[in-house]
């Protein structure tokens, strides 16, 4: 069985669906583009933790990480990479589907979003 999840691990990863990912992934790791995912990720946590303080104006950053969004929405690297982690995974869902089917009929199939 290892055998068999060895040379399916193989066909995955030299897929064209992952080596793409691997591409667009390795593409974000540029200074603009990591700027705007770092800003981004700094908005997200002062927002998160500031929202339920209802004696703190959280506006200015609700517009920033709203500006910072549309960036992102804008940037062709972000994006490509996006698209590139959902097609993964939706190829990975099928492998999982087609692995597990017939297994059991309690197993569940959804996949888990972000």
């Amino acid at each position: 069985m290892y055998k068999e999840i060895d040379e399916l691990v193989e066909v995955i990863i030299q897929d064209k669906c992952f080596q793409t990912y691997l591409e667009n992934e390795k593409a974000l790791h540029n200074e603009k583009t990591m700027a705007l995912l770092s800003r981004h990720q700094i908005l997200q946590e002062n927002y998160l933790k500031l929202r339920n303080q209802s004696y703190i104006s959280i506006e200015d950053i609700r517009n920033d990480l709203t500006e910072v969004k549309r960036e992102m929405m804008n940037d062709n690297i972000i994006q490509n990479y996006y698209q590139s982690y959902y097609a993964l995974q939706e190829l990975l869902q099928q492998v999982t589907e087609i692995v597990f089917s017939n297994i059991s009929e309690e197993l569940v199939f959804e996949s888990y979003h972000f």
